[in-house]
């Protein structure tokens, strides 16, 4: 979970691509950014112009002259935007506080946004439309039910998107984009608070007209796709889940390459639920796959490639080989520790797994053929 300043950070870096896209030099402003959320990625940074690109012509296309909703929407995308880099790449927090600072020197032409936030699944923001009744209150409790989310208060994030919905639904229609974008968000949070079997169910529901108003490869779609099946397992079917990812994954692929973080995410969820569907050996053959693409991407100590050496290192030993799992955890662990911190919640599961698969493979010694 990201700190306060980091929130902080991410909020006022969104409210400024607002600010930034309804004013005069927008062309580069708006290229930082996509610099900044492309992290060298051709690709991610192609994807990062297109949503700019987007934003740029939503406000500059806005016909009534009561944009402040629309702006706060807009705003709150972007914090989740920019959120997710921060949880991805801990090293963009310098450079988007740079950014910040030099547009805050420098601020662009135009008016002021307003301070409005509008939340989708996941912390993706979708836009919402000026001129709904109450804006003020509606943005308010946007702001407040994604708010409840991030710290912590899952079912409280579930509740206010609940309460959401059907204002969206009759202001906007069931099948508007941003009705869509609500009704993710509440199956979103309906499975953090712990009820995967529901989420699955309105996921499910949601998917086929998500698809239809959307697109198949819409980002938002393949989001919805990406929790669905995540759900699907978390509610005990971990071979739906399996084949779920393994038609996602090839999609990701071809749309973002093979390369990106969503597919390598697909990649991880893939060989993860393969193992739980009771394939250890394929899923220990994917892991080994993935851990050096993340290393080659994210470099050995990152988070992301320390989580996949874990589960390697687990699905070895649940495939037969324990004195092979207890030497890759016993290597792992002293990078977990220097990387994450000796009493963070994965250097412990680290911890666990060592002991465990020490004490497997003695009996196995022990055990004479």
């Amino acid at each position: 979970m990201l700190g306060q300043s980091q929130l902080a950070l991410a909020t006022q870096a969104g409210r400024m691509v607002v600010d930034a896209a309804a004013a005069d030099g927008w062309e580069t402003a708006g290229r930082r950014y996509a610099e900044v959320l492309g992290r060298g990625d051709a690709e991610q940074t192609r994807l990062a112009e297109q949503w700019l690109g987007e934003t740029r012509e939503q406000l500059t296309g806005q016909a009534t002259g009561d944009t402040k909703l629309l702006r706060t929407a807009l705003a709150v995308r972007w914090a989740g935007r920019l959120a997710d880099l921060l949880k991805q790449d801990p090293d963009a927090e310098a450079v988007l506080k740079a950014l910040v600072q030099d547009i805050q020197a420098a601020p662009p032409a135009g008016g002021p946004s307003g301070p409005n936030h509008g939340v989708s699944a996941n912390g993706v923001v979708r836009t919402q439309p000026a001129g709904l009744e109450l804006p003020g209150a509606l943005a308010t409790r946007s702001e407040l039910a994604y708010s409840a989310g991030l710290a912590g208060d899952a079912a409280g994030a579930r509740d206010q998107f609940a309460a959401l919905l059907p204002v969206a639904e009759r202001v906007l229609g069931p099948e508007h984009p941003d009705t869509l974008a609500a009704r993710a968000s509440l199956a979103y949070w309906t499975g953090q608070a712990g009820d995967a079997a529901s989420a699955r169910h309105q996921f499910a529901a949601l998917l086929p007209i998500a698809t239809r108003v959307l697109g198949p490869e819409h980002p938002d779609t393949l989001l919805n796709r990406h929790n669905l099946a995540n759900l699907a397992g978390y509610a005990g079917d971990a071979a739906a889940a399996r084949d779920q990812f393994a038609a996602l994954l090839r999609i990701r692929e071809r749309v973002f390459g093979a390369d990106s973080p969503d597919t390598l995410v697909a990649r991880f969820n893939l060989a993860y639920w393969t193992g739980r569907a009771g394939a250890a050996a394929a899923a220990r053959d994917q892991f080994a796959e993935l851990v050096p693409v993340r290393e080659r991407i994210y470099g050995p100590d990152h988070p992301d490639t320390l989580a996949a050496r874990a589960e390697l290192a687990y699905w070895t030993g649940c495939a037969g080989a324990a004195a092979a799992a207890r030497d890759q955890f016993a290597a792992l662990l002293p990078l977990c520790e220097r990387v994450l911190g000796p009493e963070h919640a994965e250097t412990l599961a680290v911890w666990y797994q060592l002991a465990h698969w020490t004490t497997l493979a003695g009996e196995a010694a022990a055990t004479p053929d």
